[in-house]
């Protein structure tokens, strides 16, 4: 399956402009176009595009009260804009950066610097946005596994959901895991937390499952979401491994009796 090419609005009265812009992008891009600012705002909501180039000096509205208006609205504020202005143009720079905008491209427009710029700006944006989601996912992650928390195992869902994804959702806790940590201590029972949470992503791996996720609500409570045709293998093989190696966790003579003794909540 190609990728998906990255969508380019370009705002911009002028179309002579446009059109060499379309000339020059549309062999590597999706490009919309607008030639009045304000509508240009609407399509940028619409399309929700990878980058926006902008011109300066437009009727209605002009360029710097687009991106304002743009870096206002949660929408559309984490968009790249490059501004268009031409070389016998004033520019205030400082300005244009100051109000949100990423560079600046002066006409008459040179096919490679335009090309380069909107790559460059692509590539940084889409870096950012990895190294926002890697935080986000730290600031959620279980403190014991640092595996995904709930936030993201509900986002994880919610997205499963939203685009028909053929998969099993498993919500996995230990039995009597209460009782292993009465008896053997709470030290003891955070290591049988990291032996399920290490075991879950290495089944996941032998399994080939790449895009399975893993998340771990607190405690013992774990939930998957694993896709349709491997998700029962995962379950057996889980289950199986599970067994052989959890008998480690416990001390011989346990391990021999096949259970421990320990007083439940009502006493």
């Amino acid at each position: 399956m190609s990728e998906k090419k990255k969508e380019i609005l370009i705002i911009d009265d002028s179309t002579d402009a446009i059109k060499v812009l379309i000339k020059v992008l549309t062999p590597e891009f999706t490009v919309y176009f607008s030639t009045d600012g304000f509508k240009g705002i609407e399509q940028a909501k619409d399309k929700k595009p990878d980058l926006i180039l902008l011109d300066i000096l437009m009727d209605k509205i002009n360029g710097y009260e687009v991106c304002k208006l743009l870096k206002r609205d949660k929408e559309t504020a984490d968009i790249p804009v490059i501004f268009l202005t031409a070389v016998s143009e004033s520019m205030d720079e400082a300005q244009a950066f100051s109000i949100g905008g990423a560079d600046y491209i002066t006409k008459p427009f040179v096919p490679v610097v335009v090309l380069a710029r909107i790559r460059n700006h692509i590539k940084l944006t889409e870096a950012l946005m990895e190294l926002k989601r890697l935080y986000n996912l730290a600031l959620d992650a279980n403190p014991i596994t640092g595996l995904p928390g709930n936030n993201s195992i509900k986002q994880a869902i919610t997205t499963a959901i939203e685009a028909n994804q053929e998969a099993f959702i498993f919500y996995a806790d230990l039995d009597n895991f209460k009782a292993y940590n009465d008896d053997y201590g709470f030290a003891n029972g955070d290591k049988v937390i990291l032996f399920t949470s290490d075991l879950l992503q290495i089944v996941m791996k032998e399994l080939a499952i790449t895009d399975g996720f893993i998340g771990h609500i607190g405690g013992d409570d774990f939930v998957l979401i694993i896709e349709k045709g491997k998700a029962l293998d995962f379950a057996n093989r889980f289950i199986e491994k599970f067994d052989q190696g959890i008998k480690a966790y416990y001390d011989e003579q346990d391990s021999v009796n096949g259970y421990i003794v320990s007083k439940n909540r009502k006493g």
